[in-house]
């Protein structure tokens, strides 16, 4: 039986998570789905000291057959892709999925021992297809080493932990780069529909202080904060799962990833419809799919809400068609799928 080690930030407390119930598996990228067929080892990565580093690299030099990172990072695996690249650990696979384009060096020789490090992965896994072609076109991967990712949400764990209902409220549970002030604004003018907002006040980069002034300003809007835990996520999951519409405003300003797929992906699993700030990063467009609108501006954020609101057969239909898609393509199982593929792959 091969033997895989999944590595990344809290691979440990995800695996035991969703072993108990608590979380969905797609964080784990099909690393649940594959437990029995293969001997699988999570690994979490020691914090980005000068310690921290060495003791990574030297983890993942231990004997297995795979490396997979559900998160790309180079600086924990250097050593490793220098080793495969002068033709020792050949016969390891490294597999890992990158959420953003890869991106040069900040000077000519960095870029040099990036690009020869990226070289030495047997694949890597793109959310968007936008981010895949950029990163190919900066020559830093070959085009036959990249694939675009069929994630999704673990709809077996949907079905048995989410009670689905259909409340009449529109909700955005999003944490990054969310454009909240233009979401309220469009609210704000439709004083006959709710909007629930749930988001950290700091998340990394993100700060939502601004929002503090809008919370309880109108009474169809109800803005709370929440802290990062496993009690918060299973929290808003159930949220989602009673909501009539999930909506993702975003700022356009700097969009260079798949902002908002999580909440995408969710919706879909749970058959609601979804209005969205346009992302031409996302690997679908969900109006051609039929699983919701886009809203670019407040006009048409106002237009869209109503739109939904004055016809709900319209939102059921979205909804479904967001389930099939979901069940289709773009779920946990059909993501184990393919990177059980690739490991056997030769």
């Amino acid at each position: 039986m091969k033997k895989i080690l999944d590595v990344g930030f809290g691979r440990k407390t995800l695996f035991e998570l969703y072993k108990s119930t608590q979380m969905s598996s797609r964080l784990l990228y099909g690393m649940a789905q594959l437990e029995d067929r293969y001997m699988i080892e999570h690994i979490s990565w020691e914090p980005f000291s000068l310690k921290g580093l060495i003791k990574n690299n030297i983890r993942v030099l231990q004997r297995c057959d795979v490396v997979f990172l559900a998160y790309l990072y180079i600086q924990p695996i250097l050593l490793l892709t220098l080793l495969r690249r002068i033709g020792l650990f050949k016969n390891r696979k490294l597999i890992a999925v990158s959420h953003v384009s890869l991106r040069s060096g900040r000077n000519r020789i960095e870029t040099i021992i990036l690009r020869f490090a990226y070289g030495a992965f047997s694949n890597i896994l793109f959310h968007s297809p936008k981010n895949m072609e950029e990163s190919v076109s900066r020559k830093l991967i070959c085009l036959n080493k990249c694939e675009v990712l069929l994630w999704g949400d673990d709809l077996i764990y949907i079905d048995r932990c989410i009670k689905i209902s259909h409340d009449e409220k529109y909700l955005s549970t999003g944490r990054e780069h969310r454009d909240f002030h233009t979401l309220i604004s469009a609210f704000a003018k439709l004083p006959h529909i709710s909007l629930e907002i749930f988001t950290n006040l700091y998340n990394y980069d993100n700060d939502y202080t601004s929002v503090k002034d809008l919370k309880g300003k109108f009474h169809n809007v109800e803005v709370e904060f929440v802290e990062k835990s496993t009690e918060t996520t299973r929290h808003l999951a159930q949220k989602a799962g009673s909501c009539k519409c999930v909506v993702i405003s975003v700022e356009k300003t700097g969009l260079y990833y798949c902002i908002g797929l999580t909440s995408v992906l969710e919706a879909m699993a749970m058959g609601k419809p979804i209005i969205s700030t346009r992302n031409p990063y996302y690997p679908f467009d969900i109006e051609k799919e039929n699983i919701g609108l886009w809203a670019d501006n407040e006009e048409e954020w106002i237009k869209a809400i109503e739109l939904l609101h004055t016809n709900p057969q319209m939102a059921e239909e979205m909804g479904r068609n967001g389930r099939k898609l979901a069940e289709k393509k773009y779920n946990i199982l059909e993501c184990s799928k393919q990177i059980d593929r690739l490991i056997n792959y030769r």
